[in-house]
């Protein structure tokens, strides 16, 4: 484990536990408050390591005898070279006992010591939520529970039967915890590790088996107070007497009364509902935080010990929609928690990939589809709005009205050659204009860039949760709708004049009343609506195509690459959220890309038109119309509160409607719930 002092990001707090400046540049150093200042978390002991990487055999250079199946495997593999990419995370050795090695397997662009906070100790969970118990690097039968926090500023711990465990029980016995023979009940400890939970030897054996623990719908538990929760580990009677707390004023005292860093907390990068809890398990004297109270060596301040995921929280100041300063694909961010009086530090949701043809700017370099090899095929060679397509020249391919076919066979709109236009704005006829200028599209669609994208299509949201305005929320029987919305048999917020109305096929209800989707809808570069779904742009309005088949949509085009900033994905003013679905199940023998970082769902943001309806919107007209739109589907996560895109298709156009849907959630804006107590 690399062992450093500078974040990203960081919770503010007092005694010099955390320091945090928010922002870009922001410097964090987690320590623990001992003389010394020990940084946390420390690395993992040697003797820990030998016990695991060499005993038991979760090492680079074991060499695997047997696949997922059984068959044996001649030669057999080593396994750092099994889990490698791309089916798998490349495995090092110590990545079983470390949490690196747990933020890499599941996916998450966290640093075990950079990403390391002290809060916040406190979330909205009114709808419930999930957790599981993800390392145990001890051997304590710890359980893990949830509290009510009536007073964030409280200094005073909960008692005990303020304490609700839903992680009950050993949790040997509660993940099925075996030895290598894959039948002997393992009680050592060291249950689970922090990769695959395959037998290094032989991959067929399971070795534990993971397991979501339900806290149930709060809002309807007598025992639920309203407002916020904590967590709590309660610790084992025999070994580790000591509860320990997410609130980091409710954790044992020091000699000085300042309070032992007992748990760190890192907000995963894949589920912004997502937290991860990591704990001390051994008790800590006053005197020492590394010995017991007895005297004897206690805690080692690795944080292995027992980490936990819990999804389905919201935390001050978190989960908003931002803009990270980043060009392209990167610049679509979401807050993370704030501590009180401090700002919210944007981070972002997607990082930068390799350039493809989808009318995006992957690598973030403020280019849209730029460079060689986009489109490899000889047929469709072109890559123009996002699509491979054959060259202009040979008659396959006709350019749009408006567009003229240049000697290189791209399509161009000759009066835009030499102009160069602000950001946001685009070359029309030699002139620039918004994008959207005139434009009013189709009920739950949003203009952007020139074009009318639904921020719900291809959302597909786990459990109960439902799609508002690109992401995944808890539905309205726990939030609750404004004044006139009312909640509709779906879970979103309705219009309560079109409630239980029931419209003839090829119409929807607006204000009440049963109407054409395409009613007073005007469409984007002269476009066409046919069922509430607008045609693509007719003419050059959709951008214009330079000679490397980058697309221009404001700012100087340098050989035919859009500006920076500019474009469907490299929109940098563009404040999103995204919500990816969180792998919580992996296993050796598949591809398993659960975690998703390239699938996001854009979140709801402040700007654009007000409407009535969750998602309704008249490319910044005022109207009022009811419902929502887009599908939910049912996700196989085992994670409740997190929200995926739909597998893209083949087609490139396809592929590109996840990351415009996320920057489209930077435009809308909808009557907002009554959210006292917000759910994620």
């Amino acid at each position: 484990m690399r062992v450093g002092i500078y974040g990203r990001a960081g919770w503010a707090s007092v005694c010099g536990l955390v320091l945090t400046v928010w922002g870009s540049s922001a410097v964090a150093q987690v320590t623990q408050t001992d003389a010394v200042h020990t940084p946390l978390p420390q690395p993992v002991s040697q003797a820990e390591a030998d016990l695991v990487n060499n005993s038991w055999a979760w090492n680079a250079n074991t060499m695997v005898n047997r696949d997922p199946n059984g068959v044996n495997l001649i030669p057999a593999i080593r396994y750092g070279d099994y889990y490698a990419p791309p089916s798998f995370p490349q495995f090092v050795t110590g990545d079983a006992i470390k949490l690196s090695g747990l933020f890499k397997w599941r996916k998450e662009v966290l640093d075990p010591v950079q990403d390391a906070k002290t809060g916040p100790g406190y979330f909205s969970g009114k709808c419930g939520f999930t957790a599981q118990l993800l390392l145990r690097g001890g051997n304590c039968q710890v359980q893990f529970g949830w509290y009510n926090v009536s007073d964030p500023t409280s200094k005073t711990p909960p008692a005990a039967t303020e304490i609700y465990p839903f992680i009950i029980g050993k949790p040997h016995e509660q993940l099925k915890c075996v030895e290598m023979d894959g039948k002997t009940a393992k009680t050592d400890g060291f249950c689970p590790l922090a990769w695959d939970n395959r037998d290094p030897y032989d991959l067929s054996i399971t070795r534990w088996t993971q397991k979501t623990f339900a806290s149930g719908d709060l809002s309807k538990d007598p025992r639920y107070k309203g407002g916020y929760v904590g967590f709590a580990m309660l610790g084992d009677p025999a070994k580790c007497p000591q509860n320990k707390f997410s609130m980091y004023e409710h954790n044992q005292r020091n000699a000085s009364g300042v309070p032992w860093v007992t748990t760190l907390i890192y907000q995963s990068t894949v589920d912004p509902s997502g937290f991860y809890m990591a704990f001390e398990d051994l008790s800590m004297s006053a005197a020492d935080w590394k010995k017991v109270p007895a005297g004897t060596t206690g805690a080692d301040g690795d944080f292995n010990d027992q980490v936990f995921y819990v999804s389905g929280l919201t935390c001050a100041g978190g989960n908003l929609a931002c803009n990270t300063g980043q060009f392209g694909a990167c610049s679509l961010g979401r807050t993370g928690c704030a501590a009180e009086g401090q700002a919210a530090a944007c981070h972002p949701v997607q990082q930068a990939s390799a350039e493809i043809c989808d009318n995006v700017d992957n690598d973030c370099d403020g280019l849209i589809d730029d460079g060689a090899g986009l489109c490899p095929s000889s047929n469709a060679p072109i890559c123009f709005h996002g699509a491979c397509v054959a060259s202009c020249t040979g008659g396959a391919f006709s350019c749009p009205l408006g567009l003229t076919c240049d000697a290189s066979g791209r399509c161009v709109d000759p009066t835009c050659a030499a102009v160069s236009c602000p950001i946001g704005t685009m070359c029309h006829n030699g002139a620039c204009a918004e994008a959207c200028a005139g434009v009013l599209c189709p009920y739950g669609s949003q203009c952007v860039l020139g074009q009318c994208i639904n921020p719900c299509a291809g959302v597909t949201c786990t459990g109960d949760r439902v799609c508002e305005k690109g992401l995944c929320v808890a539905p309205c029987s726990c939030n609750g709708c404004d004044t006139g919305l009312t909640c509709g048999a779906d879970g979103r917020c309705v219009d309560a004049a079109c409630a239980g109305k029931a419209c003839a096929s090829g119409t929807t209800c607006q204000l009440g009343q049963c109407v054409d989707p395409c009613a007073g809808v005007v469409c984007p570069g002269k476009g066409v609506c046919s069922q509430g779904v607008c045609s693509s742009p007719s003419t050059g309005s959709g951008g214009s195509a330079g000679h490397d088949g980058g697309i221009s949509f404001g700012g100087s085009s340098v050989g035919g690459h859009s500006a920076a900033g500019a474009g469907i994905g490299g929109m940098s003013k563009a404040g999103t959220i995204g919500v990816s679905e969180g792998g919580t199940e992996n296993a050796a023998g598949a591809d398993d890309n659960a975690a998703g970082n390239d699938n996001a769902a854009g979140a709801d943001a402040a700007g654009g038109t007000d409407a009535a309806g969750a998602m309704n919107a008249r490319g910044g007209a005022s109207a009022s119309a009811s419902g929502g739109v887009g599908s939910p589907g049912s996700g196989s996560s085992s994670s409740s509160s997190s929200c995926s895109f739909a597998a893209p298709g083949s087609r490139a156009p396809e592929r590109a409607l996840p990351v415009l849907a996320l920057i489209l959630g930077a435009a809308f804006v909808s009557r907002r719930r009554r959210r006292p107590a917000r759910c994620a």
